[in-house]
């Protein structure tokens, strides 16, 4: 997408910071999204909700929140979420954007906390900040933090060997580093985000850290995170687009670590899509599928046996908590051999 540079005419209460809500048909989660922007311990911002072509009474419940801060932007019709996050960065007035999922909600000093963390830094190519965050399970009410290792400086590196911060939620940019990368690239239905902090740091645009937890993402069945479809599909274009830069930095050994973690992932959310439709035959194919990455898949091909065997009894979650832990002992290990390497 080609943007504008955007130029206006500066106002006495410019918005530092534009919030972009992406939407569609999500009016019963849409306020919990908003209420936690306009609580936050910093106020000078704007909030652009863009209404991904919804059916339901989005409208009307963006309607009810009397804020001026707020401003409104009807797509008329759905083309996807990293359609409707370019809109917003389009439309933005701020030097600054930050992202909210619709689903989400950020803790009230996220933004606070975020801008103080670029303004202490003395790294000239720093533009973006990313920090932690909790999930939380709807389907079994549980919350909890992952272990993520909080890389700062040029991450390019790191993402191409699999890291990555979770969700856009977790990440506050400056405007015109979106726009110079082109935003958002709309023909993937998948890993646009993971797409977009890759082309942001080839760029030579440094990340920053806040290490603690700012934002709630929400799982639950309305996810794109669900679509296995689109998962596969965005899989293949990112490989495509990223797998030569990926062998040609760092080799293939990191190449196939890199894609066998993707693989992965999404091998394990087909398990549980064929133990919930009754095929543990299935299942079974799936997980076996990922022998071919050990070592690396190793604690994957362990939740996918566990998902075969127990599926989603109280046995099976008491199993994946007790794997969870092992994942995140092994992930601290690492963490450590890192800085002592």
């Amino acid at each position: 997408m080609e943007f504008s540079d955007n130029t206006q005419t500066k106002l006495q209460n410019q918005p530092i910071v534009s919030v972009i809500i992406p939407t569609f048909n999500r009016a019963n989660l849409l306020p919990r999204a908003i209420s936690s922007v306009l609580a936050q311990t910093f106020s000078n911002f704007e909030l652009i909700i863009v209404d991904d072509g919804s059916t339901d009474n989005t409208a009307e419940v963006v309607n009810e929140f009397a804020d001026p801060r707020i401003r409104y932007i009807a797509l008329g019709k759905n083309c996807g979420g990293s359609h409707a996050r370019n809109q917003g960065i389009q439309s933005a007035h701020a030097e600054f954007v930050a992202f909210l999922d619709s689903d989400d909600e950020w803790l009230p000093k996220k933004l606070e906390l975020q801008l103080a963390r670029l303004q202490s830094s003395d790294d000239p190519y720093a533009t973006v900040v990313y920090c932690l965050g909790y999930e939380y399970y709807e389907s079994v009410q549980r919350k909890k933090l992952p272990n993520l290792i909080a890389h700062e400086g040029d991450v390019f590196n790191n993402l191409l060997r699999g890291w990555l911060p979770s969700t856009t939620s977790l990440f506050l940019s400056k405007r015109s580093s979106l726009v110079n990368v082109g935003g958002f690239d709309e023909s993937l239905p998948s890993f646009q985000d993971y797409d977009l902090w890759l082309s942001l740091a080839k760029a030579n645009n440094h990340f920053l850290a806040v290490n603690e937890p700012l934002i709630i993402r929400y799982f639950h069945g309305n996810q794109i995170i669900s679509n296995l479809s689109a998962n596969l599909t965005g899989f293949q274009i990112f490989e495509n687009k990223w797998g030569p830069i990926i062998k040609q930095r760092l080799g293939y050994k990191a190449y196939r670590e890199s894609i066998g973690l993707k693989i992965s992932i999404i091998q394990v959310n087909r398990v549980g899509k064929a133990v919930d439709a009754g095929q543990r035959l299935l299942a079974l194919r799936y997980t076996l599928s990922l022998l071919q990455f050990l070592p690396m898949s190793g604690t994957y091909i362990l939740s996918g046996l566990i998902l075969t065997i127990f599926g989603r009894t109280m046995f099976g979650r008491k199993a994946h908590e007790n794997l969870g832990k092992l994942k995140n002992g092994l992930t601290k290990l690492a963490k450590k051999i890192e800085i002592t390497s």
